[in-house]
């Protein structure tokens, strides 16, 4: 779903391996790729640190936020 010029989707990431594989995708795409909760907080998808803080603090309605449409990539983790 486009919003401000990006693509947004819900995402959910269950365990550490989802996070490795989060950050390993987002590490070979073109473009900023940003995990969000609400409009006040977001870390990088292609930091591993930044996924681990977002899982760990159990962040509700956590969305991918990309500047290109990568849904195919991350289509394991998006929740519909």
């Amino acid at each position: 779903m486009a919003f401000k010029g990006n693509y947004e989707y819900k995402i959910e990431i269950d365990t550490m391996e989802d996070a490795k594989k989060i950050v390993a995708i987002a590490g070979r795409l073109q473009g900023k790729i940003v995990l969000r909760s609400g409009s006040k907080f977001s870390v990088n998808a292609k930091s591993l640190l930044g996924v681990l803080l977002a899982k760990k603090l159990n962040w509700s309605d956590l969305k991918i936020v990309m500047e290109q449409d990568h849904y195919s990539e991350f289509e394991k983790f998006i929740a519909e």
